[in-house]
């Protein structure tokens, strides 16, 4: 099950894009409609309830469901009625891409991994790559919830930087309240997986690990999306495909199964310390390639089975102090 979120004047839709082709179909609005036609609810009362049970955001869904349940199932009636030739009149928004805002709502921690791939790609490349051996220690830096941006957004190019650099990554969707996981157990915290295109303005701050929470929290520094994708349709995350383009131009391509700590690993690693919650973020590194951009570049990056982002860079207005 994929999961989106439409903007609107009053905020964000949770949506289904993968039910009717080239349209978001609204979960609220179609589990009414379901309501109606299945239980015989008025539409009043019908959309009084799903506003009720279905919650506004990712995050809360999770917090009152992990599985998912009551939204597989209306995601499940809504494909059954669209595969019949249900076009689901009056439950559907325009699927335009800049209309799509980052599916994971506000989490309250947005992580990044450090160090989690080879610095550059092995000679001659590898069709099969391998999991490479871990060097001892983990790292990471917590990343600023208001930087999250839509997966068609602008990227803002901050005025105080002239070396901005993106990472395509894979990220994993807490699905549980979590913390002091064990390995064998941290697999069962995944509720899903989004793209996490992760900025960074390297000649801000220390670029040592120690300070690089300002470099990473600009705002638009951490480009999401395009949707959620629940873990049941990928059936082994250490084996995607993760490719990054600049104006048509490859600067990544590489593959989950090169990080030196796996998700279990990392999720052991840091729920010992924090306290994960249902709809965090942990976005788990970046395989070799990545290269600074400039105002006017066009980004794109994909990973295999959860889509893809596009974005312009911008040029941020200089700001003057009087």
């Amino acid at each position: 099950m994929k999961i989106a979120v439409r903007r609107t004047y009053y905020g964000g839709r949770l949506c289904f894009p993968d039910v009717v082709p080239d349209a978001l179909v609204d979960v609220r609005a179609v589990y009414a409609r379901m309501l109606v036609l299945r239980g015989g609810l008025d539409r009043d009362d019908a959309v009084e309830r799903a506003e009720r049970t279905i919650a506004a955001d990712l995050p809360g869904l999770l917090r009152e469901d992990p599985e998912l349940g009551e939204v597989r199932a209306v995601h499940e009636w809504a494909r059954e009625r669209a595969e019949s030739g249900d076009p689901h009149e009056g439950c559907t928004w325009s699927s335009a891409p800049e209309l799509l805002g980052p599916p994971v709502g506000r989490p309250q921690t947005v992580w990044g991994m450090s160090g989690n791939y080879l610095r550059e790609a092995p000679a001659g490349g590898s069709a099969q790559p391998e999991r490479p051996a871990a060097p001892p220690n983990q790292r990471g830096f917590l990343k600023a919830a208001g930087a999250l941006a839509g997966p068609h957004d602008e990227i803002r190019y901050p005025s105080i930087s002239s070396h901005v650099v993106p990472e395509i990554e894979l990220a994993a969707v807490i699905g549980r309240h979590s913390h002091g996981l064990r390995r064998e157990e941290a697999m069962s915290a995944v509720a899903g997986y989004v793209i996490l295109c992760d900025i960074g303005a390297r000649d801000i701050g220390a670029l040592d690990n120690r300070a690089l929470d300002r470099a990473k929290g600009f705002d638009t520094f951490a480009v999401i999306g395009p949707w959620f994708v629940t873990a049941d349709e990928i059936p082994d995350p250490h084996k995607l495909r993760i490719r990054a383009w600049v104006n048509g131009e490859v600067r990544q391509d590489g593959n989950t199964a090169e990080m030196f700590h796996d998700i279990p690993e990392q999720i052991e690693w840091l729920s010992s310390a924090l306290t994960l919650r249902p709809g965090d973020v942990l976005s788990t590194g970046t395989p070799p390639g990545p290269a600074p951009i400039e105002p006017g570049d066009v980004l794109r990056g994909e990973i295999e089975g959860l889509g893809a982002l596009e974005c312009t860079v911008v040029a941020e207005p200089v700001l003057h102090t009087s």
